[in-house]
């Protein structure tokens, strides 16, 4: 029997496909400024690079890809950036990336030496391991299973940035939940994945145009400046943001199991007066988000207010 397809699967693939276009070239001017904004932190990699080469008489890549530390800080600002862009809000782009950056700088600079470190890891097992089936067959196996853990870690990573700027949990919550979304959210992961291996491809396109080495690295640095940091970031944003949250927001109902329960208007946040006004004063006006995370939880928006306008005294 002939398979079938159904017609409104292939209608959402279609419109899902355009609607990314869309949203990306009616936001472009705001992607290319963020990269701009981003130069402050792709300078002084370029710089680091450069001296590091110079000073070791050789190009070395994982002495310069080292640079992913500083570079995540940015990113911080381009993820804040992306996920607006993404939830359709109204911001500024300058105020938005530097809020972005400032209020995560910590952990997004965390987030870049792990990254550091998980490549340092990969990298180093995969050419040791390749080099070894060269002579013994037997190393094909630790090969495998390094790369399959190398491309979790890659899947985990696309998490980090965008969850760091959406909620305010632990860290210990963010890797943990960022280890479960690598192989719990697989489809979206290589969707992702696709569309940067895409990416990748049309930037390989336009700079192979150019014979002379040090053309293409000029090119390479051009686009970086005005386009490949925000661009990627827009697509980690697109294929994972969703999911992330419908998963998030799935956990705080088993949570909170009672919350839809006949049970008193007032009562189905379990936080006091006091507790309340602490909430209330930590909501970001900029930020309309239905869920407001506070000590592990997550509470709504409008219960927190509700509590507040009608005079909720703790027990």
């Amino acid at each position: 029997m002939a398979s079938q397809i159904n017609p409104e699967n292939g209608f959402r693939k279609t419109m899902r496909t355009v609607d990314f276009f869309t949203v990306y070239f009616d936001n472009f001017k705001k992607l290319v400024l963020t990269n701009l904004l981003f130069v402050s932190f792709l300078l002084p990699a370029v710089v680091y690079i450069t001296a590091i080469t110079f000073l070791t008489k050789g190009f070395s890549l994982l002495s310069a890809a080292a640079c992913i530390i500083i570079l995540n800080v940015g990113m911080g600002g381009v993820a804040q950036v992306c996920r607006y862009i993404y939830t359709k809000k109204d911001f500024n782009t300058v105020k938005t990336f530097f809020k972005g950056v400032l209020d995560n700088y910590k952990r997004c600079l965390l987030h870049g030496v792990i990254l550091y470190l998980f490549f340092v890891f990969s990298y180093s097992s995969i050419v040791l391991y390749y080099s070894g089936t060269k002579t013994n067959g037997i190393f094909w196996v630790p090969l495998v299973i390094t790369s399959l853990i190398s491309l979790l870690m890659l899947f985990a990573s696309y998490y980090a940035n965008i969850m760091t700027v959406t909620i305010d949990i632990s860290l210990k919550n963010i890797y943990r939940n960022c280890a479960l979304f690598s192989f719990g959210e697989l489809k979206n992961n290589l969707l992702a994945t696709l569309a940067l291996i895409f990416f990748a491809a049309v930037i390989f396109t336009v700079t192979i145009f150019f014979k002379n080495p040090l053309f293409i690295i000029l090119s390479v640095l051009v686009l970086s400046v005005f386009i490949i940091p925000s661009t990627i970031q827009y697509i980690l944003t697109f294929y994972v943001y969703d999911s992330m949250i419908n998963i998030l927001d799935e956990s705080r109902k088993n949570d909170n199991k009672n919350e839809n329960e006949e049970i008193p208007r007032n009562s189905a946040v379990k936080v006091s007066s006091d507790e309340a006004e602490q909430i209330s004063e930590a909501i970001d006006d900029d930020k309309n988000d239905e869920y407001i995370f506070h000590n592990g939880r997550m509470i709504k928006r409008s219960a927190v207010l509700s509590q507040l306008n009608n005079g909720f005294d703790d027990e």
